[in-house]
This record gives structure tokens, sequence and C-alpha cells, in this order.
């Protein structure tokens, strides 16, 4: 058995890796970065001391492993050439299907959020009150408002360290493409703008974790908002 988990949404996919992982007994844990062919062929040709099937858990190889690309292919041809094995691979963000097409007998539990929280992020922008009033009044009835709070946080702390010399890992892992759009994005608020905001949503979330904000975080995203 091969399972991957993998997706945007972390909190789901991470809470059903735990899951799977607590119904486990012999269990071999793998940091991805840096994995070789002998380290993993070591760990999946060793039987278990105590006669039990035993599962490598692997974190974070595709999207962090830093070995050479012979490396991984010998893995990946490995894992397809045996289907006794019992690994399970998870990952911090969602694979492309190139990556998740690698892997030719796994199951792949994918956790994502729903595509209009996308839409509303992309049009966090001045002048956009009521459109994004009524995304995210549309947003609430599918997620849960502090997961979208803390999206429009990071939305706003990605597009300030855009021209930063040490750049965070959402930054880092961005495509051109993708890129391109937050940069034009930061360009519509301005520098001075994007401060004010980032700092107004700081005050948020301090009130809130302080039980000291004034209005539901419903209500409070909703003044933001207008307020752009």
């Amino acid at each position: 058995m091969i399972l991957l988990i993998h997706g945007n949404d972390l909190a789901a996919s991470r809470n059903f890796y735990f899951e799977e992982k607590n119904k486990l007994i012999d269990v071999i844990l793998l940091e991805g970065d840096g994995l070789t062919f002998d380290q993993f062929f070591q760990n999946a040709e060793n039987k278990s001391l105590f006669g039990s099937e035993q599962t490598i858990l692997v974190e974070n190889f595709f999207t962090k492993n830093k070995s050479t690309a012979i490396e991984t292919k010998k893995i990946v041809e490995y894992l397809n050439s045996n289907k006794n094995l019992s690994i399970v691979f998870w990952e911090s963000t969602e694979l492309s299907k190139t990556s998740q097409a690698l892997l030719k007998n796994a199951t792949v539990k994918t956790f994502s959020f729903p595509q209009i929280l996308f839409t509303f992020l992309d049009n966090v922008r001045p002048n956009n009150a009521e459109m994004l009033i009524k995304l995210f009044h549309e947003l609430k009835q599918s997620m849960e408002v502090e997961l979208i709070f803390f999206m429009l946080v990071r939305q706003f702390r990605i597009m300030l360290d855009l021209d930063g010399s040490d750049k965070i890992d959402e930054v880092k892992r961005m495509a051109p493409w993708q890129l391109g759009k937050m940069q034009r994005q930061a360009k519509m608020f301005g520098e001075e703008k994007l401060k004010s905001s980032y700092q107004n949503l700081f005050e948020m979330d301090l009130a809130l974790k302080t039980g000291k904000i004034p209005y539901s975080l419903e209500r409070s995203i909703d003044f933001f908002l207008a307020d752009l």
C-alpha cells in the first residue's frame, strides 16, 4: 500500500495524516529532505523484529527533497516495482498532477480549499469592498471564519515580503506566474497602504487572542474589507 496525502488545506491534510499514523503499530519516520535511495532501501527492506508489518512514513519527499534527480528517480522506480510495501507520503502543499502521477500504484488523498477562497484572495485590493464582502460571506458558508482570517493575513504577509531579501517560504515556493500575479496585486495597494492594512490585521489578531476584540471576528473582517 502506498498512500499519498497532500493539498493546500494544510490543517485538514495534517489531521488526516496523524489519524492514519495513529492507526499504525510499527512505523519508521523519514524526512524527505535529502533522502537518498540507499537510506530508503535499507529502511524498506528492514524487517520488523516483532513480526508486525512496518510502515514507512515520509514527510515532504516531493516538495523539499534536495537529493539529485537520479536518487529521486531510483526511489520512485523502486516503489513502482514493489507492490508489497507499506508507505505513507505526506506533503505540506498540493502536488502537481505530474508529481502525483510518478507513483503508479498510490492511493491519493487530496485536501484542497474551495475555489472561491482563491477568488476572494485574488480580489483583495483597494476600492473593491462590495465584491470582497459578498465573496467573504459566500466563503464562510464552507470555511471557518478563523481560517479565512488566517489566509487573509497570509496574503498581506506575502505581498509585503515580495521585495524582501530574506523571503519567506511561501514566496520561495511560488511559480513565476504566481509571483507576477502577487506583485501586480501588491502594486494596487502601494507600500504604505499595504503596511497599514497589515498593521490593522495584526491588531485585530492581537485583540482576538487577548479577548479584547470589540466585535465578532466576522464583523471585524467586514469592517476591514470595507476600509480597504
